[in-house]
């Protein structure tokens, strides 16, 4: 009798143990990477657009885009499945040309923009640089 309760119990522990790993491995890839890179920072260049009539008003993230939001639109590379939502979605970033700075919301998905580059709305380039300049160097990571 003894035998049975003490397996009972090993085997509901190994049992826990096993469904908790489960768990940490259906947090989607893209959110483990977000928490991961919350230290890093990544180089690249910064663009800008006009939302409603470079893309339309509604980012890749699923929320509306005002044309004077501080938001921006995340690289491909990094925002991964462009038909999906992102885990980088939603978060703050500190953006950073010379000696400016500037927070913005990821908001969006650039398709032609390489790893490390944004595509700005006209406020946040501005904050940083001058609109006839058209690209400029940045750093950025996750507020």
């Amino acid at each position: 009798m003894r035998f049975s309760t003490i397996s009972i119990i090993l085997s509901a522990a190994a049992l826990v143990s096993a469904n908790s790993k489960d768990l940490s491995t259906n947090v989607p890839r893209a959110e483990r990477i977000v928490s991961q890179k919350r230290n890093q920072t990544f180089n690249g260049r910064a663009t800008w657009f006009i939302p409603s009539t470079q893309g339309g008003s509604w980012g890749a993230c699923g929320g509306f885009e005002a044309d004077n939001a501080y938001i921006v639109a995340l690289n491909a590379p990094q925002y991964g499945n462009l038909g999906a939502k992102s885990g980088y979605c939603g978060k703050k970033i500190i953006i950073t040309s010379g000696k400016k700075s500037v927070t913005a919301v990821i908001n969006d998905a650039c398709p032609e923009c390489p790893w490390g580059a944004l595509d700005l709305t006209v406020p946040v380039f501005k904050a940083l640089g001058n609109l006839d300049t058209g690209i400029i160097p940045i750093s950025w990571h996750l507020a």
